[in-house]
């Protein structure tokens, strides 16, 4: 089972009520198990470009989806740059520390959607948020987009009971929300909005912390402190949780040496089965990858390294465009793999990654986010203070369960099967969870040390 657990995005905001500065503050064909060689990578003849398609969505199985597992990736005239560039930024940001890493791109996409919301008309506010949906620049697109991907994902979790994702606003109790705002976070963004007695800040992040206990089944206790709840005014939170079974089990397992580096190993557990899986070998990229998929609209993509230490190398050619001109030019073929089971954790503050990306005014005292609430003493007073999210995976045999959050501080201003080709992951790689009827990247990250 594949276990993704929950990516919390909380922006915290806090209001300056009396004017006080008061802010809270390889391919390589192995000739034996963990054994490869380099010289034999088969050579690719079709130009990896020409084979995307241009234009509208995919269309998808329904009935017999399960049963028959048909790949088609999902066509985009974008493919997602910001979720691209993100993932690329943080991973690379990681790589000289060999952490593992897993991020939710889309659940920081989702949260800046709503921000985008509450940001004032034509303000740089507003366009750098907006900037950040990729192709679909106007509001109207924005909610449509989301509206009817979360309603995908509530059909997919209804006959799988495998993805579910749920947003919440949390306000203090004194503030008034625009009933502009939060009408459009119903409709369009499937939101919750739960007003709290923030003054009891142990209490309210008992009750924030119990809601998100019980949207991830028990994988995430304490999503906020009373410290995150007293210097906010409002928390905006976003909640992802997976569950994917695989479509083929595996169930070979042995014990054997993974490579962080050239000269560096570690013992782990190996999953091993040898069947028909979506491959390709990519010059660009300079690795293989392969598909996992799960039962339904769910896949796993691992891109191994062509070569023991080359893991820095392919996170600084990984571009979007050439990730899916790769998945255009996989083929169904018998595929010997061998991956190692993995479970972490990680958590991280997007601030400086978003700045870094262009997103910069939210977090300033210019900030214009005047559509969050009501009222002199509060409309036009916040801005963000950080956006965090915790995430963590487990990948076994039975599958993949996976989970982020992400938590926004809004703070006070002045505060071919003719021969078998062999996918052998014994070094660090870079893997990502698709869903694809929508082309949402729910998941990324890389692992340098399986647990």
């Amino acid at each position: 089972m594949c276990s993704l657990l929950v990516v919390l995005l909380l922006v915290s905001l806090a209001a300056n009520i009396n004017g006080n500065p008061n802010v809270p503050a390889t391919l390589t064909t192995p000739t034996g198990v963990f054994e490869t060689r380099t010289d034999h990578v088969p050579s690719i003849t079709t130009t990896e470009s020409s084979l995307i398609p241009s234009a509208a969505s995919a269309s998808w199985p329904t009935a017999s989806y399960d049963d028959i597992d048909t790949f088609v990736p999902y066509r985009s005239d974008s493919h997602d740059n910001f979720s691209w560039q993100l993932m690329k930024t943080v991973l690379l940001s990681e790589t000289e520390q060999q952490n593992n890493v897993i991020i939710s791109p889309f659940s920081i996409k989702l949260v800046l959607a709503l921000l985008s919301e509450a940001a004032g008309a034509n303000t740089q506010t507003q366009q750098e948020l907006i900037s950040t949906q990729t192709d679909i620049r106007s509001a109207n697109n924005v909610r449509e987009f989301y509206r009817k991907t979360l309603n995908s994902f509530k059909k997919e979790n209804q006959l799988h009971n495998t993805l579910s994702v749920r947003t919440k606003l949390f306000t203090d109790s004194f503030i008034e929300t625009q009933q502009k705002f939060t009408s459009t976070l119903k409709h369009f963004y499937d939101s919750e909005i739960e007003a709290l007695d923030f003054a009891d800040s142990p209490a309210a992040a008992y009750a924030i912390n119990e809601w998100a206990n019980n949207v991830t089944d028990g994988r995430l206790k304490n999503l906020v402190t009373p410290e995150t709840v007293q210097n906010s005014v409002m928390l905006l939170t976003n909640l992802i949780y997976f569950k994917g079974l695989w479509r083929r089990q595996f169930f070979s397992t042995y014990e054997g040496p993974f490579f962080t580096t050239r000269d560096a190993q570690t013992r782990v557990q190996y999953m091993e089965q040898t069947e028909f899986f979506y491959y390709h070998n990519s010059d660009k990229l300079k690795s293989q990858i392969l598909r996992l998929p799960y039962k339904g609209k769910n896949s796993l993509f691992v891109l191994l390294p062509h070569e023991m230490d080359g893991i820095y190398e392919l996170l600084q050619a990984l571009e979007n465009v050439d990730v899916k001109s790769a998945q255009w030019a996989m083929q169904e073929v018998k595929v010997k793999v061998t991956l190692p089971k993995f479970k972490f954790d990680y958590k991280r503050n997007f601030k400086q990654t978003l700045q870094d990306l262009g997103v910069r005014e939210i977090f300033e005292d210019t900030a214009s986010l005047p559509g969050l609430s009501r009222g002199a003493d509060v409309a036009g007073k916040v801005k963000v203070s950080n956006i965090l999210q915790k995430a963590g995976i487990d990948v076994n045999e039975q599958g993949t369960e996976a989970y982020a959050a992400t938590v926004v501080e809004i703070i006070n201003k002045f505060g071919g099967p003719t021969k078998i080709e062999e996918f052998n992951v014994n070094r660090p790689f870079v893997f990502f969870i698709e869903e694809e009827a929508t082309g949402n990247i729910l998941f990324a990250g890389k692992v340098h040390q399986p647990s």
